[in-house]
């Protein structure tokens, strides 16, 4: 991505916190983790043997997790003045702090005071780092205070992995499933030639009466078991409205890269590493005409795709690319698929910090994650709820959605969803 001029897939994410922060005891955790986690000092770097990439200490010593102070104008408090959350979000994604391929942090802390009685915790991480499900867990760590030296990735050499040709053959039959997404010409809001610029997002915050409303609405729709295939199809419909307003010619098929925990028990898994892998799945116009159909499609798809036993071969198949420097992969994309990757990322984390209502003696009012995109394909939607309260997240690049389109997807997330989108 920084090659290609598109950032550093940062992400941040973002606790609302009632009361006053106290200040040592966030201080604290961040010295025991920057203690008991080398990796958040490492930079990642391929081998020259195998030309994997791992990541690499280099003898840094153990430093804190830096810690930042903000304050709102108007509200006394320790720290620099800042005009916005919404202002502290978008320098954190679009930071130069995090560099992964360099020794240094690859965690921040930001500590927001809103006002006398309400401030932020935002946590400013790399995706190469971690995914939703390691920065739950490294919540769910610091809201219990119990920073173990044991939950730190084992060090020395990772265990054999099979070698290219043993790889090619366990993922051929998802080669074989992505030869068929062409044919469909499927397209996302990157625009062709145009270099990405900065991310931006809004954060769309859903009251409990207006969760209430969204979750009815999914009863009588899909049922209350299948939220994942329920707002992957509200996010893909609302992306296709845009793709068929720019294209109204065509056909607007919707290619969708779904996250899916690769094991039912994380704790199976570091908490520093990728917990997800993405099911890669192609949504017709037909299917997407209207909203409960292509929550019953979407749904068949995901129960064929495993089924065929396609996530083992994702897996070899993310495994080979792994395995090669990004120039080699994106060619085949930006050849083979037109310069498509997909469509749009989305994702449905669930409940957000299950177990864990407090952070640092202060009640969590409403957390949420602001994730940054590569363009393309230049836009992600992504839900998350906590205490009876649904949050929704869009995530895209400059260039990537005009004020219009951005307006026309709110408007179509908001049909499907049964309530305005704030």
């Amino acid at each position: 991505m920084r090659r290609t001029g598109q950032g550093r897939h940062l992400a941040a994410t973002v606790l609302e916190c009632e009361g006053s922060p106290d200040i040592a005891r966030i201080r604290h955790a961040a010295e025991s983790l920057g203690r008991n986690h080398p990796i958040l000092r490492a930079k990642n770097a391929r081998s020259k043997k195998d030309w994997i990439a791992r990541w690499q200490t280099d003898g840094e010593a153990p430093a804190p997790v830096p810690l930042q102070l903000w304050h709102l104008p108007g509200v006394p408090a320790e720290g620099t003045e800042i005009p916005s959350l919404e202002e502290l979000i978008h320098r954190v994604i679009n930071g130069t702090d995090i560099d992964i391929h360099e020794p240094g942090p690859n965690l921040l802390f930001h500590v927001l005071v809103l006002s006398p009685d309400r401030w932020a915790l935002v946590l400013a991480w790399s995706h190469s780092l971690m995914d939703a499900v390691g920065m739950t867990k490294l919540l769910q760590l610091l809201a219990s205070e119990s920073h173990d030296p044991a939950d730190t990735p084992p060090s020395g050499e990772p265990a054999a992995s099979p070698s290219v040709s043993e790889l090619y053959k366990q993922a051929y039959p998802m080669i074989e499933e992505m030869r068929k997404f062409p044919s469909w010409r499927p397209r996302s809001l990157h625009r062709k030639g145009a270099r990405p610029g900065a991310s931006r997002f809004h954060v769309a915050r859903f009251g409990r009466e207006e969760t209430a409303v969204i979750r009815a609405k999914m009863a009588a729709t899909a049922g209350e078991l299948l939220l994942l295939p329920y707002f992957a199809c509200c996010a893909a419909r609302a992306v296709q409205a845009v793709i068929a307003a720019r294209f109204p010619e065509e056909g607007a098929s919707v290619l969708l890269s779904l996250p899916v925990q690769r094991q039912s028990d994380p704790a199976k898994r570091p908490l520093f590493s990728n917990h997800m892998i993405p099911y890669t799945l192609l949504l017709t116009p037909e299917e997407l005409a209207e909203l409960k159909p292509a929550t019953s499609a979407l749904y068949r798809k995901y129960a064929d795709f495993m089924r065929r036993k396609l996530p083992a071969a994702m897996h070899a198949l993310m495994q080979m690319m792994e395995r090669c420097p990004s120039r080699f992969y994106n060619l085949p994309a930006f050849i083979y698929m037109r310069g498509e990757i997909c469509s749009l990322f989305h994702s449905h984390t669930g409940a957000f910090v299950p177990g864990a209502e407090s952070m640092f003696g202060s009640r969590i009012a409403n957390g949420y994650h602001v994730p940054s995109v590569s363009a393309p394909p230049g836009i992600g939607i992504f839900f998350s709820e906590h205490d009876g309260q649904l949050t929704m997240t869009l995530s895209w690049k400059d260039g990537c959605l005009s004020l219009l389109e951005l307006e026309l997807l709110k408007e179509t997330l908001a049909q499907d969803l049964g309530t305005p989108v704030p």
